[in-house]
């Protein structure tokens, strides 16, 4: 992944932030490295990426950020199926922006919403780069897990 589709897809994801409420800016968090198990919240969307890397991109949210996003959408039930259909949209969302910033050469896979046990199960990366985003009072994480294609033949 090159700085300029990393800084894209990045935007591209505060952006969708910012669309939703756009009094209440999002802001990214210290992005940092991660080595170990996965860091990961109530909801995960995620894509895996094959190419000339392969791993994923997910993005890990707390329930209350999910529940936000429902009755921002005019949704007040926030059953767990719909947390899951908001975390779905998620997924699509990062899907999106992936094809964007990625585009060429780039397999993404259809986006997904997983529990914690299917995320754990995962071949992931040992090392992901993590950005956290604040938004509402909450915190959701942007997740980037990519190794070199031999690395994980």
């Amino acid at each position: 992944m090159n700085p300029e589709q990393f800084k894209l897809f990045r935007r591209i994801t505060l952006d969708y932030f910012a669309k939703l409420a756009p009094r209440e800016e999002p802001v990214m968090g210290e992005p940092h490295m991660h080595f170990g198990d996965p860091e990961l919240l109530d909801y995960t969307s995620l894509i895996e990426i094959d190419g000339e890397y392969q791993g994923c991109i997910y993005l890990s949210s707390p329930i209350t950020m999910l529940k936000d996003v429902l009755m921002i959408n005019g949704e007040l039930r926030d059953t767990p199926d719909r947390l899951k259909d908001m975390c779905q949209e998620f997924s699509n969302v990062l899907s999106g922006n992936a094809s964007k910033a990625f585009g060429g050469n780039w397999r993404i896979s259809v986006p997904r919403t997983l529990t914690r046990p299917e995320v754990q199960a995962l071949d992931l990366p040992e090392s992901t780069f993590v950005m956290p985003i604040n938004w509402r009072d909450n915190q959701s994480l942007l997740v980037v897990g990519l190794r070199a294609a031999q690395e994980s033949a």
